[in-house]
């Protein structure tokens, strides 16, 4: 589960038209190739592309250009199509401000169980990443550039390209200040280029069922973050940037958006990235499209097109607001999973462990890590769980669907209730919020991320550079190391910034300073601790290794 903490909705302030507000202020991204060039603007950093000329601002020490489309806009008769290229850019544009994300419900998705749990990561979380002032759209295909101020073209700096998290439910660019990652890495002296990209999202993004699939609109955000790498291969070189040189990098859904990916033409990479990044998201078990099915019917009959002879083609040409309100008309626990990646045997050709397993993967350094409590936020929506055999119809009906009650009763030897053997780990028998709960957060966090974690690094390493990091820096009350903790170190910035700054640079983490980062290996599993002061060690990567591998086994039978 991945959490996106952001201020309320206003309910109050629905949207009426289409573009959409989020409830917060608008700020105008002008891309008119009308604008008017203001004398201050004729000092600011510019950038030609085509036979146009992109006019960014400079903030401290790096230059902005935010609002570039790189796709053409996906409305109208472009509703739910592929990513389609653009032509030719012409005119001069304001890259001042940033372009609308696309169509999403920002709100605290934490749930309501637990929640007050989270209020000092909430706090710590909200003031490395605070709500940007924006507006939402479909129009929404649009990247922004970080560069170190004054690059030009020829410059040939590594890349970076982020992909936001938010459980393909929420996010977009606007959430993070490039600025951190560039400035950074300036000064310690492996300057790169940051490009923050949006995606489209919930059923704008990821529509399921037989209609999709015969459409061959299956995983269109992961098609337009196929895009956008394609267009960083077309204009990177403008912006100063290599593009022989450019990185994936996501946490959560977009480190798994990364794994996809990695996957994707059957592990052929196509020269668009040279390296990934990936904070706590893995190649997980898919459904199949039509497994999802409900979903896209729910969707339709929700809308004046439950009647319509091509429900698809009603879709499309539906107002927004009319698809928006139906889009969002579950309770925000409940759409968790409703939108999401599908095994459609095209841009995904089969189940991520098959691939794997037969190296269809593509063969670049990556990174991947972990915090050490990545269990505790979904455990938090649980606590009416308070018996053993509650935690067993639990995981036979929702942990690892179908799986027999002797496979439970193997998982209850290995992660036994005893608080003190549970996560947030080494606590001892604090922070048992129930009987179960921190038994739950253990299994949640292996099932989900450790042990998913383990199985790709089990099927790539000795291939292709591989690292692993485990983070258990920002411990919090009664959550621990949470899921996305590591965001503070990286995006304070912090030490985990310059590693990252020089895999992006090298292709491996290891600068030349502070303590040496191996690679992981089957016959030496060595990983990155970051401990919770901060500082950096090396341990075997063989924590809970009977129940990890249990649950490897029982991830594949019984796909989530």
């Amino acid at each position: 589960m991945c959490l996106f903490l952001a201020p309320p909705r206003d309910k109050s302030h629905l949207p009426s038209g289409e573009p959409a507000m989020l409830g917060l202020s608008f700020l105008v991204c002008s891309l008119s190739a009308a604008a008017v060039v203001s004398a201050s603007a004729l000092a600011s950093p510019s950038v030609a592309l085509d036979e146009a000329v992109f006019i960014g601002k400079r903030v401290n020490n790096t230059d902005q250009y935010l609002g570039i489309p790189f796709a053409q806009s996906p409305v109208g008769n472009l509703r739910f199509r592929l990513p389609q290229p653009l032509g030719t850019y012409q005119g001069t544009h304001n890259a001042t401000n940033f372009a609308s994300v696309c169509p999403q419900d920002i709100s605290d998705v934490i749930g309501s169980g637990g929640a007050s749990f989270l209020d000092a990561f909430s706090a710590a979380f909200s003031a490395i990443f605070p709500t940007p002032q924006v507006n939402q759209s479909e129009d929404c295909l649009y990247l922004d550039i970080y560069a170190p101020a004054g690059t030009k073209p020829g410059a040939n700096l590594p890349v970076v390209m982020w992909i936001t998290f938010g459980s393909f439910l929420w996010g977009g660019s606007p959430f993070y200040n490039g600025n951190v990652i560039v400035e950074r890495s300036v000064q310690n002296h492996e300057p790169v280029i940051l490009v923050a990209i949006n995606h489209r999202l919930n059923a704008f993004g990821f529509l399921p069922g037989q209609q999709a699939k015969d459409a061959g609109i299956t995983n269109l955000g992961l098609r337009d973050q196929r895009q956008a790498l394609r267009w960083i291969q077309q204009y990177i070189y403008q912006f100063g940037g290599d593009k022989s040189r450019v990185t994936i990098w996501g946490a959560n859904t977009g480190s798994i958006s990364a794994a996809f990916q990695m996957l994707n033409n059957g592990g052929d990479s196509e020269g668009l990235f040279s390296g990934v990044w990936m904070h706590s998201g893995f190649p997980i078990p898919l459904n199949n499209y039509s497994e999802l099915q409900g979903t896209y019917d729910i969707l339709v009959n929700q809308t004046s097109c439950q009647n319509s002879t091509d429900s698809l083609d009603c879709l499309r040409q539906l107002p927004f607001d009319e698809l928006y309100e139906a889009m969002l008309a579950a309770p925000a626990a409940q759409r968790f999973g409703r939108w999401q990646v599908v095994l459609d045997n095209d841009f995904i050709a089969e189940q991520p462990e098959t691939l794997l397993q037969q190296g269809k993967i593509a063969r670049v350094p990556f990174v991947v890590g972990c915090t050490q409590d990545e269990g505790t936020d979904g455990a938090l929506n649980l606590t009416s769980i308070t018996t053993d055999n509650e935690t067993a119809a639990w995981l036979m009906e929702e942990g690892l669907p179908g799986v027999p009650m002797s496979a439970v009763e193997e998982i209850f030897a290995l992660y036994p209730s005893d608080p003190a053997d549970g996560s947030p780990f080494d606590t001892g028998d604090l922070y048992a919020i129930t009987p179960q709960y921190k038994r739950l957060s253990a299994i949640i966090g292996d099932i989900e991320y450790h042990s998913q974690r383990r199985f790709f690094l089990n099927h790539t390493a000795g291939h292709q550079g591989a690292w692993s990091f485990q983070s258990k820096e920002f411990k919090f009350p009664y959550v621990g190391a949470i899921d996305l903790s590591d965001m503070l170190n990286i995006w304070g910035p912090g030490d985990l910034t310059d590693r990252l700054a020089s895999f992006v640079t090298h292709g491996n983490p290891n600068n030349g300073t502070g303590i040496d980062w191996p690679q992981w290996t089957i016959s030496a599993p060595h990983q990155l601790n970051i401990q919770n002061d901060s500082s950096f060690t090396v341990e075997p990567d063989t924590f809970r290794a009977e129940g990890i591998d249990l649950l490897i086994s029982l991830n594949i039978q019984f796909p989530e």
